[in-house]
C-alpha cells in the first residue's frame, strides 16, 4: 500500500472501520495508562482523553491520561516502556516523532519505528500557509504571494513551530520548486508565531490549519493553501497546493497511537478497533473540528506499512535541504 492509497483508504475508514474479530472480553484491561508528551490543554492530549473515556469499559475497566511533556516524547516512551508489553500502556504523539525526528536527530536515544508497535492513527492536521496583514490583500494565491515575495525580499520571510518542524522542510521543499529564497524564522511553538503573524512582523506562517482557523474566520488572516492531497472538511474553500501547481507537496501529519514493542498482535488490534470507534462519534469529531483536526483510522498493519513509507519521504526531504545533524 502506497501513501496515496492509505490517505484514501483511511478516510474511508475514519466512517467505517473493522477488524477481525477479537475476543478481548477474557483479556480486558484493569486500568489503561495513556502517555502524552505535551502539557494538558493540546492537540495531542486532548485526543489522549478522548481515547481515556471512550474505550471504556469495552477495552479496559478504567483509563488514566498522563502527561510528560518533553524531548519530543521521549518522556512519554520511556513511561510507556516501563509496563509490561500487554496493552495496559500506550502513546499517543504526531507521527513524525518516529518518521522526522530520527533523521534531524539520529542519535541512541532517538525514539524510532524499530522501538513500538503501530496501532493505529486517530486524526489528521492539515497543513496550511497564513498569511497576515503584511501582506496585501491582492494575494490570494500562493503563486501570487511567492510573486510579491519576489519583489520585496526585504519584507518576506515565513515562520514555522520549530527549526527542525516538519513545515520547515516542506516549505523548504516548495521554496527549491519555486526558486525563491525566503529567510526562516522558528519559534517555539505555534502560537508566538501566530502572534506575529496578526502583528504583521512575519509575512507567513506555516502549521496545522487550526492553529489560524479561528483568526481566518475573524478575516485577520488568509490561507492561501494547504499542503494536503484533498481539500480540508473544515475550510472548503482553501485550494491545496497541487490545485495551485505544486504537486506532491503534501504535510499531511498524523496522530500516532503506539505501544510496546513485544505487545501481542490481537491485543494490538483489539485496541485499534476500539479507539477507531470512539472517533467515529459525533461529539468527538466536532471536538477534533474545533481544533482544526479531521478523523483517520487505519489497521495496524496498514498504518506500520505508511509510517515506513513516511519515514523514507522524511529523509528523502531532510537530505534534499541540506541539512546536516549535529555531531
Amino acid at each position: 500500500m502506497n501513501r496515496r492509497d492509505f490517505c484514501g483508504r483511511a478516510a474511508a475508514l475514519s466512517v467505517s472501520f473493522s477488524l477481525p474479530g477479537v475476543s478481548y472480553a477474557q483479556r480486558q484491561m484493569d486500568q489503561l495508562r495513556i502517555f502524552v508528551g505535551f502539557p494538558a490543554g493540546g492537540a495531542t492530549d486532548s485526543i489522549a482523553r478522548h481515547i481515556a473515556e471512550g474505550v471504556r469499559p469495552g477495552y479496559a475497566r478504567a483509563a488514566i491520561v498522563e502527561n510528560k511533556p518533553g524531548l519530543a516524547s521521549r518522556f512519554a516512551l520511556d513511561a510507556m516502556k516501563r509496563y509490561p508489553s500487554d496493552g495496559s500502556a500506550m502513546v499517543v504523539m504526531p507521527e513524525t516523532v518516529v518518521t522526522l525526528i530520527p533523521h534531524v536527530d539520529p542519535g541512541p536515544s532517538t525514539p524510532t519505528l524499530a522501538d513500538v508497535v503501530p496501532v493505529t492513527p486517530c486524526a489528521v492536521l492539515r497543513q496550511g500557509f497564513a498569511v497576515g496583514p503584511m501582506v496585501p490583500a491582492s494575494v490570494k494565491t500562493m503563486r501570487e504571494f511567492l510573486a510579491w515575495a519576489k519583489a520585496n525580499p526585504t519584507l518576506a520571510n515565513y515562520g514555522t513551530p520549530g527549526p527542525n518542524s516538519p513545515q520547515r522542510f516542506l516549505m523548504q521543499e516548495l521554496l527549491r520548486e519555486a526558486g525563491i529564497p525566503l529567510n526562516h524564522i522558528p519559534y517555539k511553538g505555534s502560537m508566538p508565531g501566530i502572534v506575529d503573524l496578526l502583528g504583521g512582523q512575519i509575512a507567513t506562517f506555516v502549521s496545522p490549519i487550526g492553529d489560524s482557523m479561528p483568526h481566518i474566520k475573524e478575516g485577520r488572516l488568509r490561507l492561501l493553501g494547504v499542503a494536503s492531497r484533498n481539500r480540508s472538511k473544515l475550510l472548503p474553500g482553501v485550494p491545496t497546493l497541487a490545485e495551485q501547481g505544486f504537486m506532491d507537496k503534501i504535510g499531511d501529519e498524523f496522530s500516532a497511537v503506539v505501544m510496546a514493542k513485544g505487545t501481542p498482535a490481537e491485543i494490538v488490534e483489539a485496541a485499534a478497533k476500539a479507539i477507531t470507534q470512539v472517533f467515529t462519534q459525533p461529539t468527538v469529531v466536532q471536538a477534533l473540528a474545533s481544533l482544526g483536526m479531521e478523523p483517520h483510522a487505519s489497521s495496524p498493519v496498514e498504518y506500520a506499512q505508511f509510517l515506513r513509507e513516511n519515514h523514507k519521504l522524511w529523509g528523502e526531504r531532510v537530505k534534499a535541504s541540506g541539512f546536516k545533524p549535529e555531531a
